[in-house]
């Protein structure tokens, strides 16, 4: 493996308006997959304004019980329908909820929250220690198939020492605990209505289900029992609007008070309009390109390497992110303590790609599928662009964009050949563990080095920052070298609302809290 080669890597003008233009081609077709029905916009304009906020989002909702979501959207549900034992806010300050306080042994390994006495669910029921029992022991049962499963799997106990007390056992000292009990997959849920979570979300929190229709709209109402500070808003629905034409269109005509999640294609067009405000923060949300090490070709290690030896990180973030993120070969940001700075990024090196494959049996390369969901677009637009830079190895790839909801049902862990993302989690743990261990929840390229569990395994249990950087360096240079990602970047987060939208915040990890927002008349 060569360092990165200190001189940028030049593109020609006719090649960069190449892959411009196929970028464009791309983003062309997803419009037309993507477009709205009549009766989708209609539903947007004809919401009341007075006390209710209208969301557009990207994707569908599919899933409304906690410990299934799998998306940004349905994250955005649970965070305001239900409550977590810690909420973490834009500011990524751990902050009490459902737990007001905790102790923590020295090690530290064993965790005591008290919880909030009064907190109530929407059925009535107080909420107690049971049902936070009930919610972790849930989430590591295997049959759940809870996608915090492997986030959370050093719990070796948990119990109910009294009705408001509970006692947390770890198989080893684990720090952040609390960041991964502030995801809303583990949002506490009533042990009494586990049954009919998929479709009677039951919580504590500040807003209630008040209409679900899948594909379409949600909409939620204020919950008038909720024992927190009550909600401003009276309702909230949240609308499906996955074309980015029709998302600028309607917030600029005050159609929708929010977009909360901004393609980076319409950014500078909103970010000039009247009466919208746009607002980015820095973020570890991260997009690669996934490659399945279970068939060929690229269960090949030879193969992965030469496709990210052919890709330009450069300017693949200007074509698909308008230059909205950073070139890193790790999913964190330069900014946090822990990210390996010794880590290089991969260089272009398209005679070193094509050597590979030669050696790995495919001296003519070879054709593929390559799958992208629409409702992602900067995913597809890096689709696109990787398969152009691919034709340069011979690498042929033959692209097919399916409709968001289908993708994560058919491709997500199923496909060989994506590109996926992931908002930032809300550890740094938690943005690596799940991602590189062979038995991590969100493993998508079914990946198994047994270096890299090491070193995972390791870097759990020790506290030290310095330490931890200098594992994740060797974690990095295996992800270089054999992992089933080419990844590019990590990219800000967007969101735009109207300017009578008060206390409405982009949060880094793309969540969003409703309880604190007010719209001025």
């Amino acid at each position: 493996m060569t360092a990165e080669n200190s001189a940028p890597h030049l593109v020609s003008r006719r090649r960069f308006l190449s892959l411009a233009a196929a970028v464009s081609t791309a983003t062309t077709m997803v419009s037309l997959l993507a477009q709205p029905s009549v009766a989708a916009a209609a539903v947007v304009a004809a919401q009341p304004t007075s006390g209710a906020l209208r969301v557009g989002v990207p994707g569908q909702i599919r899933n409304l019980d906690p410990a299934r979501i799998n998306s940004q959207e349905e994250a955005v549900l649970v965070n305001n329908i239900f409550e977590q034992l810690v909420q973490q806010g834009p500011d990524r300050v751990i902050k009490p909820q459902l737990a007001e306080s905790w102790q923590v042994s020295d090690d530290p390994k064993s965790w005591t929250l008290a919880l909030r006495k009064g907190a109530r669910f929407q059925h009535g029921r107080e909420v107690v220690a049971d049902d936070v029992v009930a919610t972790v022991e849930r989430i590591l049962d295997p049959k759940t198939a809870a996608y915090m499963r492997s986030s959370i799997d050093m719990i070796d106990t948990v119990a109910a020492v009294d009705p408001y007390t509970v006692q947390v056992n770890l198989k080893y000292g684990y720090p952040e605990l609390l960041n991964a009990f502030s995801d809303p997959n583990l949002a506490i849920v009533p042990s009494d209505k586990i049954d009919s979570l998929s479709d009677q979300p039951i919580g504590s929190g500040p807003f209630m289900l008040k209409d679900f229709v899948p594909g379409g709209s949600v909409s939620l109402v204020a919950n008038p029992n909720y024992t927190g500070t009550p909600a401003a808003l009276a309702s909230v629905t949240l609308q499906l609007i996955p074309e980015a034409a029709v998302q600028t269109t309607s917030i600029k005509n005050g159609e929708v008070d929010v977009l909360f999640r901004v393609p980076f294609e319409i950014f500078d067009d909103l970010n000039s309009a009247d009466h919208v405000v746009v607002s980015e923060v820095a973020s570890q949300a991260w997009d690669p390109l996934v490659m399945d090490t279970r068939n060929p070709p690229f269960s090949d290690p030879k193969v992965r390497l030469a496709v990210r030896y052919a890709v330009d990180k450069d300017e693949l973030i200007k074509l698909s992110l308008f230059g909205h993120g950073v070139k890193v070969p790790f999913p964190l940001a330069p900014e946090n303590p822990l990210f390996p700075k010794d880590v290089p990024n991969v260089p272009v090196d398209i005679a070193r790609a094509k050597q590979l494959l030669t050696d790995a049996g495919y001296p003519d390369g070879f054709e593929t599928t390559m799958l992208l969901g629409v409702g992602r677009e900067q995913r597809v637009r890096e689709g696109v662009a990787i398969s152009e830079m691919l034709k340069a190895i011979n690498i042929q790839c033959n692209i097919q964009q399916l409709p968001l909801d289908k993708f994560f049902a058919d491709v997500e862990f199923k496909g060989d050949f994506y590109t996926d993302g992931w908002s930032e989690p809300p550890g740094t743990d938690l943005s690596v563990y799940p991602y590189f261990h062979s038995t991590g929840s969100w493993n998508v390229g079914h990946w198994k080095n047994d270096q890299a569990d090491a070193i995972l395994a390791q870097t759990r249990q020790t506290s030290s920052v310095d330490e931890r950087r200098r594992l994740y360096g060797e974690l990095g240079k295996l992800i270089n070298e054999d992992s089933p990602y080419m990844i590019a970047w990590v990219a800000n987060r967007a969101s735009a609302w109207r300017d009578n939208v008060v206390g409405y915040q982009t949060h880094p990890i793309g969540w969003a809290f409703f309880q604190g927002v007010s719209l001025n008349q």
